[in-house]
């Protein structure tokens, strides 16, 4: 993985933070990770942070760069911390918006597509531990679920399994069939 003082940070892209620049708003992504490896379970930090990576179908190349701290991350965590849940996810949501497992925009540097690929068997192994260990609501389930689908290879399914909470209704009545999140 690449270090956080690596000189690459600014130009890997993400929302809020082309070529270099970044919106006002926009957080530097190495300064979010350094501070949420040094506090994993900053759950409010890594909400606001998580969506400059990866949003609205799109995985930003500052992802790829960030999956390896993210699972480094996690494997710090017990595996029943529901921080634990929020990296590993959004280390799943990576790869559904990445489509095929393991693609990577063309124009990432090789060092980084390899180590995100590298990353990716770990989350998995976490992953599992992770919804063997503790006790998840329906939706959280759902969420882990798709994270796993998306790390086997099945990006289409992962999608299914992510918005089953917002689009599952009954096909004969249209009825939702899942509780709403609360």
């Amino acid at each position: 993985m690449i270090s956080l003082d690596d000189p690459r940070w600014p130009a890997l892209d993400h929302r809020g933070w082309s070529g270099g620049q970044g919106a006002p708003d926009a957080p530097f992504i190495p300064d979010e990770l350094r501070h949420l490896t040094a506090d994993p379970t900053d759950g409010e930090r890594f909400t606001d942070l998580w969506p400059y990576l990866c949003s609205e179908g799109t995985a930003w190349p500052a992802a790829y760069a960030a999956v390896p701290h993210l699972v480094a991350i996690a494997r710090g965590l017990p595996p029943a911390r529901s921080e634990r849940d929020d990296h590993l996810y959004v280390v799943g949501l990576v790869a559904i918006c990445s489509g095929e497992l393991g693609e990577v925009p063309a124009d990432l540097p090789d060092d980084i597509a390899d180590a995100y690929r590298r990353a990716l068997p770990e989350a998995l192994a976490l992953l599992a531990e992770t919804l063997a260990a503790g006790e998840h609501d329906q939706s959280t389930t759902g969420y882990l679920l798709a994270a796993v689908a998306a790390l086997k290879g099945h990006p289409e399914y992962a999608e299914i399994l992510n918005d089953l909470d917002v689009y599952a209704e009954c096909q004969s009545c249209g009825e939702p069939m899942l509780e709403p999140p609360e």
